[in-house]
């Protein structure tokens, strides 16, 4: 065997092992191109899971604004008809029993006068108001 002979040999099995190396480099690409795709997918689908998860903890949510808007409308609707009834007791004992001299609310007035604090009261605890939401002592000193 020559050195030409020799030559053409090993420029040849260059060429195969340079033609194995680039296919086996673009079937690695292939694996691994399939491989990303399949964390793309995954992820993805970890992504609409949680947003499905978000949207059904909205969804449950919005039910309870709702259902606490109603609870408030109905807590709201009651206490004006019974602050109604309230007002209209008491302007029904002040034309009756009008104030004494000295100032001091008889039987009747101080009847009123506390079960329409306690209604405020019952009300201001039923409408979800931060606790010690009651009447003041002296409502003129809150302004």
């Amino acid at each position: 065997m020559n050195w030409k002979q020799f030559f053409i040999g090993g420029i040849a099995v260059a060429v195969i092992a340079a033609a194995g190396a680039a296919g086996g480099w673009v079937v690695q690409g292939w694996r691994k191109d399939a491989d990303i795709a399949d964390l793309k997918r995954e992820q993805a689908d970890d992504r609409a899971a949680g947003s499905a998860a978000a949207l059904t903890d909205l969804v449950t949510a919005a039910g309870k604004v709702k259902a606490a808007a109603q609870g408030y409308v109905s807590a709201r609707n009651d206490l004006t008809t019974a602050m109604s009834a309230i007002s209209m007791d008491l302007k029904n004992v002040q034309k009756q029993n009008p104030l004494p001299v000295d100032c001091r609310p008889d039987a009747g007035r101080l009847r009123n006068l506390q079960a329409a604090a306690a209604a405020a009261n019952a009300a201001a605890a039923g409408t979800g108001q931060q606790p010690g939401g009651a009447l003041p002592a002296n409502p003129r000193a809150a302004n």
